[in-house]
């Protein structure tokens, strides 16, 4: 909810956040690309999602939608004036914080709560979940929580466009606004964190994981007065790094008789429901309708960016529709062809994006594991993927860091544990 003028806008927290982008430079005109890069960074989405939350903005302004214009094919423009003491302006700036966080996370309140006490204990604490679950959003409201703590000494470094290990140093020292000298970016960083009391926000570690976990060891040993929160699907595996694990958002259990009063408790379906209520005037959250959007959410393994996304789709599809369409399970192993509907290309592209970050071994016992409709053991992975190329340890080896990386959920409460990917993977 924010106030523009003399409307109130009561949006959600994308809605909000690409307006915050708009609104930096009015007249700018901001490429579709800068906007999702910038709105959804722990995640890759499309256009179609970037349209839902523009109109919903338009909604939102009542009489004043042209304020935001439509460049074809190329981006946005926000026509109107700023006022240059805006509170959630001056907060960003302030930061350095990458927008996209205006309102607070659904259903993770006792988790930032958790980590802000944490921090005040703990010098180095990495938020680790698969991609989509929710890492930066959870990152940036801890940091706008800490923003008193820290005055103007939180600064966000955006690891998701790093394709290097040699890129981490410049990719903090850009973050620090640290400008152009003749000695190294390690140099630049060491004078610049002496003597300042600093959270530095390091997101998409898993990008290049040994690089970020040495540059954190000697940012670490540079001042004590310097705090990290990291986000990434491994750990760093450094001596004072603390693992916070970011759990899916809460889902009914399965029942046949889930009423919209009972669901509604529910983080997962308090997402769908607010994202839905964005993009559609028409759709109504009643008994009807609850058990439909429980095993979506379900279905979902209630991970925040898939319910997103899928929520998204209710002005084009019922949700009966929709349920339909996730009756076919999406797979890594599809991700080179053409999805047949939106929900599925969405969710597709952000699996292969996310998998394309493996090792080559690593991605091919991936793709024979997406052939296990539930749960499997270490052995029934070997039996699935080990052949002339790859023996029986290189797939043990595999399947463990594909845990270790977030890609597999592990029940260690059975014996032998068990294994399954997330259940729209």
């Amino acid at each position: 909810m924010l106030w523009e003028g003399d409307i109130l806008l009561q949006v959600g927290a994308r809605a909000l956040a690409i307006l915050s982008v708009l609104t930096e430079t009015p007249g700018r005109l901001v490429g579709k690309r800068e906007l999702l890069e910038r709105v959804w960074p722990d995640g890759r989405v499309d256009d179609a999602n970037l349209k839902v939350q523009i109109s919903t903005l338009r909604k939102a302004l009542r009489g004043c939608e042209g304020l935001i214009r439509t460049e074809s094919s190329l981006g946005y423009r926000f026509l109107g004036e700023t006022v240059p003491n805006d509170p959630y302006r001056s907060t960003q700036q302030r930061c350095f914080l990458a927008p996209g966080l205006l309102t607070e996370p659904v259903g993770r309140d006792d988790v930032v709560s958790d980590i802000v006490s944490l921090l005040k204990e703990c010098r180095l604490v990495t938020i680790l979940g698969p991609g989509g679950i929710g890492k930066t959003t959870v990152a940036l409201a801890i940091a706008r929580r800490l923003a008193d703590t820290f005055a103007d000494e939180t600064c966000f470094v955006d690891l998701n466009r790093i394709a290097r290990g040699d890129q981490i140093c410049e990719a903090l020292a850009r973050a620090l606004d640290l400008s152009a000298r003749e000695a190294p970016a390690l140099e630049q960083i060491k004078v610049a964190l002496q003597d300042r009391r600093l959270l530095l926000v390091i997101d998409s570690c898993e990008h290049s994981i040994d690089a970020v976990a040495l540059l954190v060891e000697q940012v670490l040993s540079f001042s004590n007065e310097v705090w990290i929160l990291a986000t990434s699907r491994e750990t760093l595996r450094v001596g004072a790094e603390f693992v916070w694990q970011l759990e899916p958002l809460d889902v009914p259990p399965p029942s046949p008789s889930n009423t919209a009063v009972n669901a509604a408790r529910y983080s997962a379906v308090q997402l769908f429901i607010r994202i839905a209520t964005e993009v559609s005037d028409d759709f109504r959250f009643d008994d009807d309708t609850a058990s439909a959007v429980v095993e979506v959410c379900r279905r979902l393994d209630g991970i925040p960016l898939a319910i997103e996304m899928t929520a998204s789709m209710v002005g084009t599809l019922d949700i009966g529709e929709i349920l339909r369409n996730l009756d076919q399970r999406l797979s890594v192993l599809e991700s080179d062809r053409q999805a047949t509907n939106p929900i599925q290309h969405s969710l597709s592209s952000t699996l292969h994006w996310s998998s394309n970050l493996l090792p080559v071994n690593e991605r091919a016992v991936l793709r024979h594991l997406a052939l296990f409709a539930g749960a499997f053991t270490l052995d029934d992975a070997v039996a699935a993927a080990a052949d002339d190329v790859r023996d029986a340890s290189i797939v043990r080896e595999a399947v463990v860091a594909l845990a270790n990386k977030s890609f597999l959920i592990v029940n260690h409460e059975i014996s032998p544990p068990e294994y399954r990917l997330l259940r729209f993977v």
